[in-house]
Formats: C-alpha cells, sequence, structure tokens
C-alpha cells in the first residue's frame, strides 16, 4: 500500500533487509480516508527502529540541502526523531531539540521544554524549523504554523508533515474532544485532524509560506519511503514577511 520496495538500505544504520510493520490498523477511518503517512504499514528499520517519515525528513536535508549547510546554521527540531536528532546533533553547531510533553516520553538526547505555539525564541532565529507530524496534534495549528514562521529566518526552511487524505476534505470535528473520540474519528489517539492536501498547502501559505511540494520517492527508492508521502517545504521570503 505505501510504495516501499524490495531492496530497503536504512540510510541511519546501512542495515538491508525487510522492514518491520508498524502503525495502528484498528480505525477504519485511516484506510477509508486513504491517510497518507499513517495507519499500518512496512516502515520500521527493524535495526535503528527508524521510520519512513523520519528517513523521509532526513533524505531531504542531507541529500537536497547538503549537510554543508547544516553545519552553521540553528536548527531547532519538535519532537525529535532519535535517529534524526543524532544525526544532527553529529553536523550541526547550533541545534535546539524541543518538546512540549517531556514528562510522557525517554529521549536519547538532551530535549528541552517547548511550546511549539508560544515559544521563548526571538523573531528569524532558525535557519530551520522541524516539525514532523506534530502540527495535525495541535488544537490551534495556525497558531503554531504563525509561531514557525515568526522564529524562522528569512530565507530559512520548515519541514511541517502531517499525515494526509487526498479523497475528502480536511476531517475536523467540534465535538471531539477525548482520546477514544479521536481515535475513531483521526485513527490516532492525540490527533486533532486529518488534513486534505490542498487545504493544507493553503493553511501554511496563509501564514506567509511559500510552500513547495515534492517527492523524493523515485529518487531514493532504497531509503524505505513511502512513495505516496510528498515532502511539504515551506520557505519564509523576505517578499512573504508579515
Amino acid at each position: 500500500m505505501n510504495g516501499i520496495e524490495d531492496g530497503f538500505k536504512c540510510p541511519f544504520c546501512g542495515f538491508g533487509g525487510t522492514l518491520e510493520l508498524m502503525g495502528a490498523d484498528r480505525f477504519p477511518v485511516l484506510q477509508e480516508l486513504q491517510v497518507i503517512g499513517a495507519g499500518r504499514r512496512a516502515a520500521r528499520c527493524p535495526i535503528c527502529r527508524s521510520t519512513d517519515k523520519e528517513r523521509l525528513v532526513f533524505t531531504y536535508l542531507k541529500e537536497k540541502e547538503q549537510e554543508e549547510k547544516l553545519h552553521d546554521a540553528k536548527i531547532l527540531h519538535i519532537a525529535p526523531e532519535r535517529n534524526l536528532q543524532k544525526w544532527l546533533l553529529s553536523i550541526s553547531y547550533n541545534y535546539i531539540a524541543g518538546d512540549a510533553f517531556l514528562q510522557n516520553q525517554e529521549f536519547d538526547g538532551e530535549v528541552r521544554y517547548v511550546d511549539i505555539c508560544d515559544t521563548p525564541f526571538e523573531d528569524n532565529e532558525f535557519q530551520y524549523v522541524i516539525c514532523n507530524h506534530v502540527i495535525c496534534d495541535i488544537k490551534d495549528d495556525i497558531k503554531a504554523i504563525k509561531e514557525v514562521f515568526r522564529i524562522l529566518a528569512i530565507d530559512g526552511i520548515a519541514i511541517l508533515q502531517v499525515p494526509i487524505t487526498k479523497i475528502t476534505s480536511t476531517v475536523e470535528y467540534a465535538n471531539v474532544h477525548t482520546k477514544a473520540e479521536r481515535e475513531l474519528a483521526y485513527g490516532y489517539g492525540y490527533h486533532e485532524r486529518i488534513y486534505n492536501d490542498k487545504e493544507y498547502v493553503k493553511l501554511i501559505e496563509s501564514a506567509g509560506f511559500q510552500v513547495i511540494v515534492c517527492n523524493l520517492y523515485d529518487e531514493y527508492r532504497r531509503f524505505g519511503l513511502n512513495k505516496m508521502e510528498d515532502l511539504y517545504i515551506c520557505k519564509k521570503n523576505s517578499h512573504g514577511t508579515k
């Protein structure tokens, strides 16, 4: 279903073999809406435990942005994935990992408290902001996106991935509040909505970003990327600042 083929070689640990299954499959909404980047799929490396969504961001940063550009760049990484955090720490002198739910998780590296809706950072402070499958968990998503725009430097890049459906408009219910209700409505107990692809781009653009949508699967097939998952590269240009 996700388009991952045989011949996987993990770009983090070098493992070559078969990907493990991961993700929830007990809530029909994910299959009914053909949600990309969520649900049951062969996507986890059995050695380093990297996931398809983590490898997608890594592939873009390493192969498209080029490693040397990241050395002196100031990078904010929200809800940091383990392998991606380790790699960024190894190459960047100005890397900050942050999360608003420190008490509920275990991290390998240092992670400080950061609420992406209300950060302590200055305007235009970071050249890169990574929020991989985070915005979908936030009730006031536009506030979070505007905050990312504020702290991102001119000509900086934000990566704001979320699970996506292309067969319906954005799904969000005002009367869904509990974990059990969110599981039935969105497939996960901590999600607040399921975004439509085109509507999500418009939402990001409304905060001032220029959004470039690309897909890296064909170019990097062996990395175990999801064939269906597009990458949303959000740029802050000087003419788009508000």
